[in-house]
C-alpha cells in the first residue's frame, strides 16, 4: 500500500512525520528487546563470571572471606549490572522517541552506535554458532534497516524540516 509523502503538510509548519519514520521507530524498539533478550541469556554465564571474579579477588585479598559476605558483593554487582542494563535500554528507548519526534541529533547517534555495533560484531564473531552471535546479528540488522529508513529521502526531509524553536 502507497502511502502519500506526509513531510509537508499544506499549509506549512513542521512537517508530519513520513510512515518510513514509524517504520524506522518500531524497528529501533525492537533491536533495543532483541538486545535486552541476548543480555538476558547471557546473564548465567556473566553471574558465573562475577562470582568467580569476587571469589579470586577475595583469595587474592588475605585473609579468607565469609561467604556470605562475597554472597553479598556477587549479588550486589549482579544487582546493579542489571539495573545499568536497564537504564542503558532506557536511554536507547528515549533516543528511539527523540529520533520518531525529528531530531537529527537522535538520528546521528542513532547511525554511529549502529556503525559501532556492526563493526564490533564483525570483529568478534567466529561464527553464528552461539544464540548470542545470532541475536547480534539480528539486532544489528534491524538497526541497519533502521538507519537506511531514516536516510530515505521524506524522511531526510523531515529531520531537516523538524527543527525544536524555543525551549523545546
Amino acid at each position: 500500500m502507497a502511502v502519500p509523502d506526509q513531510s509537508h503538510p499544506p499549509g506549512g509548519g513542521q512537517p508530519r512525520r513520513p510512515v518510513d519514520v514509524t517504520k524506522a521507530f518500531a524497528l529501533w524498539l525492537a533491536s533495543v528487546a532483541v538486545s535486552l533478550a541476548g543480555q538476558l541469556i547471557a546473564y548465567p554465564v556473566a553471574s558465573g563470571m562475577v562470582r568467580d571474579a569476587v571469589r579470586r579477588g577475595a583469595e587474592s585479598s588475605g585473609p579468607r572471606a565469609d561467604p556470605a559476605q562475597l554472597e553479598t558483593i556477587t549479588r550486589v554487582g549482579l544487582g546493579l549490572g542489571v539495573a545499568f542494563l536497564v537504564l542503558f535500554a532506557g536511554v536507547w528507548v528515549l533516543i528511539g522517541f527523540k529520533m520518531r519526534a525529528g531530531r537529527g541529533w537522535a538520528r546521528t547517534v542513532i547511525t554511529v552506535v549502529t556503525v559501532l555495533g556492526v563493526i564490533s560484531m564483525l570483529m568478534s564473531a567466529a561464527g553464528f554458532s552461539s544464540l548470542a552471535a545470532i541475536l547480534s546479528l539480528v539486532e544489528n540488522l534491524l538497526a541497519i534497516a533502521v538507519v537506511v529508513y531514516m536516510f530515505r529521502p521524506e524522511s531526510s526531509a523531515y529531520f531537516s524540516g523538524s527543527r525544536p524553536g524555543p525551549g523545546g
